[in-house]
């Protein structure tokens, strides 16, 4: 049964409201009478609605092409309501399109109306077939599988799909393992920043420093960076052509200061950027994908100046966002306070930053610090017993 959300008053009784979602449509409806009369109200009204919505009339002419264009559409024009920006992520609305082409190359559906439980169904068993021939946990499945299911809430809500009970599929999620953290080596650090290029350079000490996702990297203006105490903002980049400046918007609405050691500000500042720090050869800033393709080709060529110029040396294999996880790990193994570190990294509560951004030894050791510290405390009165005993 669905949960009372406020409350009301009639004469003589106690009204309640109570609230059903049905595809994304919000129903709400006042119930009065004793707690029985109520349920019994309520379960009536809930069977009618679902049934209202299953019957609920549909355009059957759409292709899925149509659809899927008209639901990322709806995603890139979708405005928050206060700042008036973008809701959704350019890199989220990709994660979609993804999810979007990967059901329609294994379903292969072409009217919207003939889809069926069973094919989503089968969409996440060949999903999970998948990752279990690469080798991979579920977190691909989970991932591709929440994407088609609100794109098909979407698609109920508006009218392209008929009613689908995707409750089952909703409620399973696959189990997935914790991801492995990759912290980098000091000596992979050095390498990095001895081979890389310039830009890739500022790049490894930005993330380092900073704790930039790789997108923060690349959508970052030098205007938010003060030369002269280090302290630069992570925030939100509104449009500008004649700057040459595109649209930008921080994940979550995580704005928050950094700050860059005096070393990172001069390599900054050295790649006389006029917009964004980092950029490739020609000026242009980064995205996604050419981002990703500099940081694999960068990496290329540092693991080609080692095995020339290095004796016996690992080859390196990160990501950006590695820079990240290594970022956290070292500033535990620095004294820094696990509150703090989390709220720098820009996390909810330290479990999100115990869990993905911390090496497990690092945490140990920190633990059995804070162990020693309270004993030390604790001495005193422990010495104290003795007496009070003879006494």
């Amino acid at each position: 049964m669905s949960p009372k959300i406020s409350s009301f008053k009639r004469a003589g009784r106690n009204g309640k409201r109570y609230r059903k979602q049905i595809n994304n449509r919000v129903y709400e409806k006042y119930f009065c009478g004793n707690k029985e009369q109520r349920e019994y109200a309520y379960k009536l009204w809930v069977a009618e609605l679902e049934k209202e919505n299953k019957s609920r009339q549909y355009d059957g002419s759409k292709t899925w092409a149509y659809f899927v264009s008209a639901f990322i559409k709806y995603m890139r024009s979708e405005k928050d309501a206060k700042t008036g920006k973008p809701v959704w992520r350019e890199r989220t609305i990709k994660e979609y399109q993804y999810a979007l082409d990967h059901f329609k190359t294994i379903i292969k559906p072409h009217y919207i109306k003939d889809l069926a439980f069973e094919d989503v169904a089968a969409f996440r068993r060949a999903k999970v077939a998948e990752a279990q021939k690469a080798g991979d946990d579920n977190y691909g499945v989970n991932k591709d599988m929440g994407c088609i299911l609100r794109a098909l809430d979407w698609g109920m809500t508006e009218g392209f799909v008929p009613f689908i009970d995707l409750t089952p599929l909703r409620n399973t999620p696959k189990r997935t393992s914790a991801p492995v953290v990759k912290v980098l080596t000091p000596w992979e650090l050095s390498m990095l920043l001895k081979y890389s290029s310039p830009v890739m350079q500022v790049a490894v000490r930005m993330g380092l420093e900073g704790n930039l996702r790789p997108e923060e990297m690349y959508n970052f203006l030098v205007s938010k960076v003060d030369a002269k105490t280090g302290i630069a903002w992570v925030s939100h980049n509104d449009e500008n052509k004649s700057a040459g400046i595109r649209a930008w918007t921080v994940k979550r609405d995580k704005e928050r200061p950094v700050f860059f050691t005096p070393q990172t500000v001069k390599a900054i500042f050295a790649l006389r950027p006029k917009t964004y720090i980092i950029t490739n050869s020609k000026g242009k800033p980064f995205d996604d994908s050419t981002f990703s393709k500099e940081w694999a080709k960068n990496l290329k060529d540092v693991n080609d100046q080692i095995i020339r110029h290095e004796d016996n040396s690992p080859k390196i294999v990160c990501t950006a966002k590695s820079l990240r996880k290594t970022h956290t790990t070292y500033m535990m193994r620095a004294g820094a306070k696990e509150e703090d570190v989390s709220l720098y990294v820009s996390h909810a509560d330290t479990k999100t930053t115990e869990r993905h951004y911390i090496e497990k030894e690092t945490l140990r050791q920190t633990e059995r610090q804070k162990r020693l510290a309270h004993l030390e405390r604790m001495k005193e009165f422990v010495l104290k017993l003795p007496e009070m005993v003879q006494k």
